[in-house]
């Protein structure tokens, strides 16, 4: 079995959507320590976040319509940070698509795990590189797709 290969951590860009708060401070200070440019974001993500290579979201706090995509199709591994425990909100975090989850208050460890088992996750469940034919003019294009994240 042959893994894939994943880009070093160094060069991943990571968002963390969270109002400004001690425990994503905390979650911040963990990512930069493992070399992740880290952009913190409230209340909702726009187009441009939305090419991160990982989004950790709060759960407690997050709502309906704050991704810029449908309801568990996000294009990359997300991350739930959660500090209540209430079944709705779970129940909310997972029906984002959430792939892993720190619980809150962040401490200095757990993150690094979060990401690889988040990279993992949606790996898992993201379709593997495909091709496709595009036909044009009477002539065939071939497109691959890869996850936006792997090399």
């Amino acid at each position: 079995m042959s893994a894939r290969r994943r880009r070093p951590l160094a060069e991943w860009h990571a968002v963390v959507l969270h109002r400004p708060h001690p425990a994503a401070d905390a979650l911040v200070r963990q990512l930069e320590r493992l070399r992740i440019t880290t952009r913190l974001v409230w209340p909702e993500l726009t187009a441009a976040e939305a090419s991160a290579d990982v989004v950790f979201f709060d759960a407690d706090m997050g709502y309906d319509g704050q991704f810029p995509w449908p309801a568990g199709h996000a294009p990359m591994p997300l991350v739930a940070l959660i500090g209540s425990e209430a079944p709705g909100r779970v129940e909310w975090a997972l029906a984002q698509g959430s792939d892993a989850h720190l619980l809150k208050p962040i401490g200095s460890a757990g993150v690094y795990s979060a990401i690889l088992i988040a990279a993992h996750g949606f790996a898992a469940r993201s379709p593997r590189p495909r091709r496709s034919a595009i036909w044009k003019a009477g002539c065939v294009a071939v497109r691959t797709w890869f996850a936006p994240w792997s090399t």
